[in-house]
């Protein structure tokens, strides 16, 4: 995708998430895209790519059930039995064909990074792992220490991720809550030193 057809994907997204997310979700997902857009430019990945992919990940989160099944099967992974138990986890997926499919983004690194912010994926590239740090910590976020999020942001882009993925486990943990086993899987990815790979279509 060229820098024209990015920015007029944001202005796109950005009318659909102000209409149909709460307010709240979307000045999340405001936040979340600047985040991603700084985070980006740390980290020598394309700055509008990160907002575009950060403003879009939860674009069908107020979706219904059937609908989220619907689009995410699309997508010709396995839906697993947490997803089926739970749809709305499916958001993200069901974004990343929404974009593809309604909003001509074909850029496969933009499109992983949102289909992936909710569990993770083994082998996210860099800008997966931005956009999710951006999602778990962007600074609306409450219940995060300060200390954690200066840890996370002191470190570099594969112990950023990691760090936020032990806390999201801790968290569920505590809360008795089941972790899903690709989060689990991410994990054990990033605890091997996989390598930050970058995708463009």
């Amino acid at each position: 995708m060229n820098d024209e057809q990015i920015e007029e994907a944001i202005v796109r997204v950005d009318v659909y998430c102000s209409a149909v997310l709460s307010a709240s979700r979307y000045e999340h997902s405001v936040r979340v895209a600047v985040m991603a857009q700084e985070l980006c430019v740390q980290f020598g990945l394309p700055p509008r790519c990160g907002y575009l992919a950060g403003i879009a990940h939860d674009m069908c989160k107020s979706g219904k059930d059937r609908w989220l099944l619907a689009l995410a099967s699309r997508d010709d992974a396995p839906i697993s039995r947490i997803e089926n138990e739970k749809p709305s986890l499916l958001h993200g997926r069901a974004a990343a064909i929404l974009l593809a499919g309604e909003y001509g983004v074909s850029d496969l690194s933009i499109l992983e990074a949102v289909k992936n912010h909710t569990f993770g994926a083994p082998g996210m590239d860099a800008l997966g792992k931005v956009v999710f740090v951006s999602d778990k910590v962007e600074p609306g976020r409450s219940g995060i220490n300060p200390g954690f999020r200066e840890k996370v942001f002191a470190s570099d882009l594969d112990a950023m991720a990691r760090l936020v993925i032990e806390d999201n486990i801790a968290y569920l943990k505590a809360k008795g809550k089941e972790v899903a086993s690709m989060t689990l899987l991410t994990l054990e990815t990033l605890k091997q030193g996989a390598r930050c790979e970058i995708h463009q279509a």
